[in-house]
């Protein structure tokens, strides 16, 4: 699976969702040439890597949006380009329901940690 090719960031929350661990990083310095805004990541309980990735990415061509991208063993899609993205509440809400949907989560609540 593609990751993103994060070099620094810094934590802005950390989540509980079922059997996985979240955390959603900002202020991201990347390797790969991509503008991260906030990346959301899921770590399943056991496991090393994370499975399973939200990416809010400044949108190429487009002043002030940003593209909402999903990334997964066999998903990387673009689902939306909104300057809505750029707000961590707003980008957190969206990251959760689709991590429920994708990893078959239910009416898992999320816990905030951090």
């Amino acid at each position: 699976m593609k990751a993103p090719g994060i070099k620094t960031a810094i934590p802005q929350r950390r989540y509980k969702l079922g059997d996985f661990s979240v955390v959603v990083l900002g202020d991201i310095e990347s390797d790969d040439g991509v503008d991260y805004r906030y990346v959301f990541a899921t770590v399943q309980d056991g496991a090393q890597e994370p499975e399973f990735y939200v990416l809010s990415v400044r949108a190429p061509g487009v002043a002030g949006d940003f593209a909402l991208r999903v990334l997964g063993r066999e998903l990387d899609r673009e689902l939306d380009v909104s300057g809505r993205w750029r707000d961590l509440d707003t980008f957190c809400d969206q990251a959760i329901a689709l991590a429920q949907q994708v990893l078959s989560l239910g009416d898992e609540p999320p816990h905030r940690l951090m």
